[in-house]
């Protein structure tokens, strides 16, 4: 039986989590649903996370760090701040934030693990964690080591194309990398997407047409504001939209009564293929670009890409 925390530490996870609205999953015997994991859900959020009960455990039950698994769809890599006791989880043998557990029974299943996955972030102490939950809780973006609003859907200040042209073109030069690096702080507020939703045709096709504004998904996000629109398969960016918010969980009924809205057909809701789709991501102003924009896709993306700084200044230009 590996060394868990301890009872004392697991009542200060609870409290901390429930302060941010988080609820602690229990049997009805009031034991944790899992033996090695806490498990807590948001309402508001429609959000699962797992807290690893042996992970580096020392003297007092007290562990060296919390590993908090979070649903890929609903991680945000800005809520890291190693200043702050908060990191990415990277997974050592897959060199990369992806964690396979038969407990993450929430999280989707990748076929390179063959069991349900969820990106990880490490909290440092018992502050770091109380930290870490206040932004999963506020969904606001963690930047330049201070928080700022979600990115407002009204932002309309441009880019200096002169500076954003020079820093895509010359990227390896330092000095212009810290520049652009500066600069997109400053669009990440002002409209330039920072991240990618991956979406697949013909859905991405009548989402750019105008037809189709409830991107269905099978949990929540708290990302916000603009967002690029990537074709799935294709490496590039297509359009861009701007994400105003989330509905749901929906019945079958409400999904039929949105047809319109999310553009499945009453054939396929009907068959059950879609039951798991029950959240509409919400979407307005979509466009497509002129001419689409390529990116570097990282292994294990299947919801969202953070995109590079390059990547950022090329679709600056492009929206511009």
């Amino acid at each position: 039986m590996p060394k868990l925390i301890s009872e004392s530490v697991r009542q200060h996870v609870i409290k901390i989590a429930t302060q941010q609205g988080f609820v602690a999953q229990l049997k009805d015997n009031g034991e944790d649903q899992y033996v090695k994991n806490l498990m807590f859900y948001s309402k508001p959020l429609n959000q699962f996370i797992y807290i690893r009960k042996d992970r580096a455990v020392g003297a007092g039950g007290v562990p060296a760090y919390f590993q908090v698994a979070l649903h890929p769809d609903f991680f945000n890599k800005s809520w890291a701040a190693s200043s702050d006791g908060i990191q990415e989880h990277i997974n050592r043998q897959k060199k990369k934030n992806l964690h396979s557990s038969s407990y993450y029974q929430k999280f989707p299943v990748f076929s390179e693990n063959n069991e349900p996955c969820g990106m990880c972030f490490k909290a440092a102490d018992f502050d770091a964690l109380e930290r870490l939950f206040q932004r999963m809780a506020s969904g606001k973006v963690f930047a330049s080591e201070q928080y700022i609003e979600p990115l407002s859907q009204h932002a309309t200040q441009k880019t200096d194309q002169s500076k954003v042209a020079l820093a895509a073109d010359s990227y390896s030069i330092p000095e212009v990398e810290a520049e652009l690096t500066s600069k997109i702080k400053v669009e990440a507020i002002n409209g330039i997407p920072t991240k990618g939703l991956i979406i697949k045709s013909p859905y991405i096709d009548r989402i750019l047409a105008g037809t189709k504004t409830w991107e269905m998904r099978s949990s929540s996000t708290s990302q916000r504001g603009p967002i690029a629109l990537i074709k799935q398969g294709t490496g590039q960016i297509v359009g861009v939209a701007n994400l105003v918010g989330v509905k749901g969980p929906l019945s079958e009924q409400d999904k039929m009564n949105n047809i319109d809205q999310h553009q499945i057909s009453e054939e396929r809701l009907q068959s059950g293929d879609t039951e798991k789709w029950n959240v509409a991501w919400i979407l307005e102003s979509a466009q497509p670009l002129e001419t689409p924009v390529n990116y570097q896709h990282p292994n294990g993306a299947v919801i969202w890409v953070n995109l590079e700084p390059q990547v950022q200044a090329k679709l600056a230009l492009a929206i511009a």
